[in-house]
């Protein structure tokens, strides 16, 4: 059987024919739009990325470059802080990015301008006939000052008299006013100001912007911010109260000249012959000798006529003065009487030192007998808030004394302790949100010229009464500061004039500053309804910049907030012992009261060292220290500068 052979197609028609090499050519058609769909994925990835990234480094070196002025004077310093800033976060190449440009400028008013470019050579889309990307940001960036209350606690106490040249040299006699031109306290004054105009020159118009000013020493002055009802009606003083005896005293009833009789027992005789001088007999014009000196001789001499007595002084003899009678009998006697009764004063004995409470009766143990001066008993606190006069009785010999009231305080009742954690409900002066309710919680008027010291026969202090004589060498020194000011929006001409007021003089209570430093600016307590909330509804930052030259210091001598120590005893349960350590305790209280109200506390000390104590009691990073006027103001410029918000324009 024959085998047959299967005629042959021709090749192409064999190719057309066959479907299983279809694939090859739609795939080979399809690679190019993919190419390009992937190569453009790609390149638009990097120059996203290289642009934002571009973006982020102009962003970063218009923040440095504005956060490095002073003011809106820009530097070519500034200008290469701002390109170092940009160099670090977009290296000249990144991402094979070519002819990297850079510039930053500033408009004169603070604003400062940044502006990049560079070309992107592109890598798969190159095969498509495109060659690079141009790339090209701008950035802007000011200082912007949202709601803000500062507020100042100002060290001004006498060392600030010293110059900043000669710190360690500067002696104790540094209370005594005389500031030289290069005085710690003429440099605090400078750098407050550059302080505002800082802040000033980048604050929005939307924005509220206060300031309030604590100036203290071993006094504060905020009596007059003070309401009323916070003001105690009663209150104990060191000071002095007078003793009055009962004694017999001759009172003259009067003093005049009239006759007197020719013999001195008819004294206050109605019958004129009583009052007959001789004449001559033989002339009427000369005298009798014997009755002419029985007149003269009456001359200083003093009469019992009854229960007074009475005393002639210069006796005239005068002839023919009586008409009637025998003529040798009209002579008469004529002299100045005075006559006295005896009755029974009070008289001032001495003064008994002790605490006194005004309108108490009885203080110090002393019960003047009926008829004596008016005395503490009349003495009512609540009429001295309307006048700033009250009187009281510590004048000379227990005279009643004006005294004015200048607006420092005692502080609210505290406990004499040194243990703070937790702090002791009653120690009301710790509480910066305190709203007193009752006596002992409100604060008391400070009255430097009621207080005196006293001191036992051994020469140290004593709480128990002392009876002495009318002494003032037993006053403690005393000042009281300038007055405080509350948050305000301030003009600069009126800063200007209100920081060139402040004076130096006194001791120094870090304590003290700070508890009315947070008063001052805390959103709660006396001040809430002032310092809550802001017009523009927006959040308040809050900041409290505390300056001292100087450790604290406080002194047992002194007539203080805290009365006078070793006979107030608050702070101290001997008068002495621990009284450094305890006011350092109390001044760490009032700094994390503070920080806990959400304010941030800036600390300078200036001139001084820059202790533990002092860092503790600023916020974390805010701790300054300035060894003189121009350091002063640099730290007070960088202060501002961190309190104003750098933001972004574009």
């Amino acid at each position: 059987m024959e085998r047959k052979t299967p005629a042959r197609r021709p090749f192409l028609r064999s190719l057309l024919c066959d479907t299983a090499a279809n694939t090859i050519a739609i795939s080979a058609a399809a690679m190019f739009p993919l190419l390009a769909m992937v190569g453009g994925g790609v390149d638009a990835s990097r120059y996203y990325m290289t642009a934002a990234r571009m973006q982020a480094a102009c962003d970063a070196g218009a923040l440095a470059a504005r956060r490095a002025m002073v003011d809106d004077n820009f530097t070519s310093e500034h200008r290469t802080i701002g390109l170092n800033f940009f160099d670090q976060n977009f290296d000249d190449g990144i991402f094979g990015s070519e002819e990297r440009v850079r510039d930053y400028t500033s408009d004169g008013e603070g604003v400062v301008t940044g502006t990049a470019s560079a070309t992107l050579p592109t890598t798969i889309m190159g095969a498509f006939g495109f060659g690079d990307f141009d790339l090209s940001v701008t950035c802007s960036a000011e200082i912007n000052i949202s709601n803000t209350d500062i507020v100042f606690v100002l060290d001004v106490t006498g060392s600030m008299n010293c110059p900043d040249n000669n710190i360690a040299g500067c002696t104790n006699g540094n209370n005594n006013n005389v500031e030289a031109s290069n005085s710690l306290i003429v440099g605090l004054r400078d750098a407050v100001m550059s302080f505002y105009d800082t802040v000033e020159s980048a604050t929005s118009a939307a924005a509220q912007v206060r300031y309030g000013l604590v100036p203290y020493a071993h006094t504060i002055n905020v009596g007059f911010d003070l309401p009323r009802q916070y003001l105690a009606d009663t209150h104990s003083y060191q000071s002095r109260v007078p003793r009055f005896q009962n004694v017999q005293q001759w009172q003259t009833r009067s003093n005049q000249v009239e006759w007197v009789p020719r013999f001195t027992s008819n004294f206050g005789s109605g019958n004129t012959d009583h009052y007959r001088f001789n004449n001559s007999s033989w002339s009427v014009f000369t005298a009798d000798s014997t009755d002419r000196s029985r007149c003269l001789n009456m001359n200083g001499v003093t009469y019992s006529v009854g229960a007074e007595r009475w005393r002639v002084s210069n006796p005239e003899y005068r002839l023919n003065v009586w008409s009637g009678g025998s003529s040798s009998a009209r002579a008469g006697c004529r002299a100045t009487v005075r006559k006295q009764e005896q009755v029974t004063v009070n008289q001032f004995q001495d003064y008994v030192y002790c605490s006194v409470t005004p309108g108490a009766t009885g203080n110090c143990g002393v019960n003047n007998p009926a008829g004596s001066p008016v005395g503490w008993e009349t003495v009512n606190l609540s009429s001295l808030y309307n006048t700033r006069t009250i009187q009281m009785p510590t004048g000379t010999n227990g005279a009643m004394q004006t005294l004015t009231w200048d607006g420092c305080i005692e502080e609210a009742n505290t406990v004499n302790t040194g243990n703070f954690s937790p702090v002791p409900a009653n120690a009301f002066d710790l509480n910066i949100n305190l709203v007193p309710t009752n006596e002992a919680q409100k604060w008391k008027p400070q009255l430097n010229n009621a207080i005196w010291r006293r001191f036992n026969g051994s020469g140290q202090a004593t709480t128990a009464n002392i009876a002495s004589g009318d002494n003032n060498n037993w006053r403690p020194f005393t000042h009281c500061v300038r007055e405080a000011r509350k948050l305000d929006e301030w003009t600069r001409v009126d800063l200007r004039a209100y920081v060139d007021s402040l004076v130096a003089f006194g001791g120094t209570y870090h304590d003290l500053g700070m508890i009315w430093g947070a008063r001052y600016i805390s959103p709660r307590g006396i001040f809430r309804s002032e310092n809550e909330a802001a017009p523009n509804g927006d959040a308040i930052a809050r900041h409290i910049v505390f300056m001292t030259d100087g450790a604290l210091a406080p002194n047992a001598s002194v007539y203080s907030s805290y009365g006078v120590e070793p006979w107030d005893r608050r702070i101290t349960t001997d008068g002495s012992t621990g009284l450094n350590d305890r006011h350092e305790a109390r001044f760490q209280v009032a700094c994390r009261a503070a920080r806990q109200e959400n304010i941030t506390v800036w600390v300078v000390a200036f001139g001084t060292e820059l202790t533990p104590e002092l860092t503790s009691c600023a916020s974390p990073g805010r701790a300054y220290q300035a060894s003189n006027n121009a350091a002063l103001t640099s730290a007070f410029q960088e202060i501002a500068q961190k309190i104003a918000a750098l933001r972004l324009t574009q």
